[in-house]
């Protein structure tokens, strides 16, 4: 997650100085917006990201229970 949101605050600044060159600057407050925006917009691709290895971390152990179950079913069965 930092490495992300560093990678971002360092586009940001990077995009920044190139537009610097020859170009309107920015003010402070613009400055902060973009790297606020650039924040925000790391976080969400980092929360689908959390969200997207949860999902799969809790079907594969539903998965494993279901056929650890299964396996008992079948094994009571053969016993009966």
């Amino acid at each position: 997650m930092k490495k992300a949101l560093l990678i971002t605050a360092a586009s940001a600044l990077l995009t920044l100085g190139l537009s610097s060159c020859g170009e309107k600057l920015l003010t402070p407050e613009q400055v902060e917006a973009e790297i606020a925006k650039g924040v925000e917009a790391g976080k969400a691709t980092i929360d689908a990201e959390e969200n997207a290895k949860c999902d799969a971390e809790f079907e594969s152990r539903v998965m494993a229970e279901f056929e650890r179950l299964k396996m008992e079913r079948e094994a009571m069965q053969t016993i009966q």
